[in-house]
């Protein structure tokens, strides 16, 4: 359900790097030991869910170094997309 919205190479980073800290720290959050509780910690579990899947970071891309410019892209790439070198492929 994400919204379409594209994200530069390192912020996509940064926000999957985020995503993972806040949730380990969300995952310490206890429950209410009473049933009088409030239920708090579960409904800003339930919101941080939503939020991650609107974000739709998906998967953390395959990338290699060029060895010519040393710049950083894709891994299936057969050319760099800084120098145009002609990259091979990898296995």
């Amino acid at each position: 359900m994400g919204l379409g919205v594209e994200y530069p190479d390192g912020a996509r980073g940064a926000l999957r790097a985020l995503v993972v800290t806040i949730d380990r720290e969300m995952s310490r959050l206890s429950e209410p030991t009473t049933s009088e509780g409030d239920g708090k910690p579960k409904e800003l579990r339930s919101s941080w869910l939503q939020l991650v899947e609107l974000l739709a970071l998906g998967p953390t891309p395959e990338v290699r170094e060029c060895p010519v410019c040393r710049h950083i892209g894709m891994r299936a790439a057969t050319r760099c997309g800084h120098c145009w070198t002609k990259l091979s492929p990898l296995t």
